[in-house]
This record gives structure tokens, sequence and C-alpha cells, in this order.
């Protein structure tokens, strides 16, 4: 699930981030209006999570014009307090839901559960791999054993330890392009949660062993 935060407050935008990456998600983080309106334009999000008050906006503003750019996935307010009339004025503006800051883990997690629930993404999207290849089976089948068997290494290399944090990096990022050709959404999002893990050096060892889990999975799709 790819989940784009805006929040102008660096520590809240960091938590926020690491909390739902430990929930499986993918983030994407703007501190600003004019920041997300550029990220939101080249990537596709399934969930908003928009702070009230911004440097050069409001969260209503903001979902407004992702509204009008063709936007429809759920837009959830964060705030560091909310009132029943602001509530209500986001509920009318076309907010699902109000997140109160501080928020702990478990209640992000309460919350977001209805999509948490929905986001669970197949292996291998078969319409997408053929659409990045043009409709070409041969190659599509060529390349998802090239795949495979370099899935097979990252994950002996990430499960036993087998291989120093930039190296990682760097592989990380090339699978990431490979994916892409090969429809395996699920992975490629895994590889952007580890990437970011390790990056911030926030919750490295759960993402490992989540991609790990990840690996595996793609392996058997990619070998049918």
């Amino acid at each position: 699930m790819r989940v784009l935060i805006v929040d102008d407050d660096p520590i809240s935008l960091r938590f926020l981030q690491a909390a739902l990456q430990q929930l499986d998600c993918t983030t994407v983080g703007a501190g600003n209006v004019a920041a997300a309106l550029a990220t939101a334009s080249t990537s596709t999000v399934d969930l908003l999570l928009l702070d009230r008050n911004l440097p050069d906006g409001s969260g209503n503003e903001l979902l407004a014009t992702l509204r009008r750019r063709g936007c429809t996935c759920p837009a959830i307010a964060t705030s560091a307090e909310f009132t029943a009339q602001t509530r209500a004025q986001l509920r009318a503006a076309g907010f699902t839901d109000c997140i109160e800051k501080p928020v702990t883990q478990a209640r992000l997690q309460e919350i977001l559960r209805p999509w948490l629930d929905r986001a669970e993404v197949a292996p291998l999207d078969d319409a997408a791999a053929l659409a990045a290849v043009g409709g070409d089976g041969p190659t599509l089948k060529a390349l998802r054993s090239m795949l495979a068997k370099e899935v097979s290494t990252l994950h002996e290399d990430v499960a036993h330890g087998g291989i120093d944090t930039q190296t990682l990096l760097e592989r990380l990022h090339r699978l990431r392009a490979s994916c892409g050709f090969c429809g395996a959404r699920k992975l490629a999002d895994a590889a952007v949660a580890l990437e970011q893990a390790l990056r911030a050096d926030v919750g490295t060892q759960e993402q490992r062993q989540r991609f790990a889990t990840c690996c595996l999975e793609a392996i058997d799709a990619l070998a049918v």
C-alpha cells in the first residue's frame, strides 16, 4: 500500500513514515503543498495522510487540488488538535477520518486497518508486465526467469546477512527497475520499504525480514 504523507514537522513526518513501514506500507513524504503536488504528479498512491495546516496552504486546499487532478484515493487528516467543528469541516471537504498527533503505532494501525485489509497486492501483475514489454509474451517469460535468479541470490544475501548496506542499497535500486518490467509490484514495494529503512536506520531488521518473505513469494510466482 502506497501512502503519501504530508507534514511540515520533520519529526512527525519521520515517525509516520517509520510507523507505516512497520505496517508493510510504502511511504512517500512531503513537507508542504508544493512538494506534495510534485510528488503526486509522478507517483500513484493508495492513501493520503495530510496535515491540516501546512506552510503554503491547508490540507483542505491540497486535497481539493489533488481531487481536481484525478486522485480518488481515501484521505485522512492529521493535526495536533481537532475540535468537533474542524472534524465536521474536514469530513465535508472529503476527508474520511482524522488522526490527532501525537499518535501511537497501535492507534495508527487501528485507524488505517480498513484500508490495510484491502491493500493486499498479488505477487505478479501480468497485465502491467505485458504492457511494459509491448505484449511480447516470450520476452516477458525470459525477463521473469532472469528476475527469479536475481531475487534468489539477493534473498540469500539478505537472509544470511552476507551483504553490506551500500551494496544492498545499489542492488535494491536495480531490482526495482527489474520488477517494473516483470510486473512484480509487491516485491518492488518491499524493496522501497527496505531502502527507506536502511537510509533512515529505522526498523531495518523488520523490513529485512519482510523483504526476504516477499522474495520467496516472488520466486514461487515467477516459477509458474
